[in-house]
C-alpha cells in the first residue's frame, strides 16, 4: 500500500521530466566570435630577454643606437669581470635604464642584446664604488638584475676579489664597524 501511494506521488514528476513545459524555448545560438577579445595584440615570440631598457614606460620613444652586430654567441664574447658582475647584481655598478647603446648578437646560437657603455659615455654608468677604469668599454647583460653579467674586452685585465675572500664587498674594517655600532647604540630607545 505504501508503495502504491509513493508511486502515485512520483508519477506526475516522472511525466513532467520527460517533456519540457509548454512555454520552454531553446536559447539562441552564440553570435560569431563570441568569447574572443576584440583587437587583441598577437602573442610575441620570446627568444632572448633584452636589456632593462625595454622595461621603460611607453612614453620613452627614443630609438636604440646599435653597434655593428656580431655573429659570435654572446657567451663567447669578451671576459666576465667577477667583481663588476657582483657589483652589478648589488646595484652598485649598473648602466642607466635610458642607455640605448646596444650590441646585438645575431648568430645561430647565443642570440642576445647587451647594453654598452663606451669610455666617452661614462655619464650612462652608475658606479657608486668607483670601479670603472679609464679607456675600458663595459658590456651589460641584464643590468641591475640578479643574473646580471658585466663583460669587458678580451685584452682588458679583469678585477680580482680582495684577499681572495670570494666577495667584492669592501674589506672588513673593525674601526668602521665599532663606529657604526656606537652610532646605533646612541639612538634613543622607546
Amino acid at each position: 500500500m505504501v508503495r502504491l501511494a509513493f508511486l502515485l506521488l512520483l508519477l506526475p514528476a516522472i511525466a513532467w521530466a520527460k517533456s519540457p513545459p509548454i512555454d520552454y524555448q531553446e536559447p539562441p545560438p552564440d553570435p560569431p566570435g563570441a568569447g574572443a577579445i576584440p583587437n587583441a595584440p598577437p602573442i610575441p615570440d620570446r627568444l632572448v630577454r633584452p636589456g632593462a631598457f625595454q622595461n621603460l614606460p611607453a612614453i620613452d620613444e627614443s630609438h636604440p643606437v646599435p653597434l655593428p652586430p656580431s655573429k659570435v654567441p654572446y657567451y663567447r664574447f669578451g671576459k666576465i669581470d667577477p667583481v663588476l658582475t657582483e657589483a652589478c647584481r648589488l646595484g652598485q655598478f649598473v648602466t642607466a635604464p635610458t642607455n640605448r647603446v646596444i650590441l646585438q648578437f645575431q648568430g645561430d646560437q647565443g642570440r642576445a642584446v647587451v647594453q654598452v657603455v663606451p669610455p666617452l659615455l661614462r655619464h650612462l654608468l652608475h658606479d657608486t664604488r668607483n670601479l670603472a677604469k679609464k679607456g675600458v668599454t663595459y658590456y651589460f647583460f641584464d643590468t641591475n638584475q640578479p643574473d646580471c653579467e658585466v663583460k669587458v674586452d678580451v685584452n682588458v685585465l679583469v678585477n680580482s676579489f680582495p684577499g681572495n675572500q670570494g666577495t667584492a664587498l669592501p674589506p672588513y674594517d673593525p674601526k668602521a664597524l665599532a663606529q657604526r655600532q656606537a652610532l646605533i647604540r646612541s639612538w634613543p630607545k622607546s
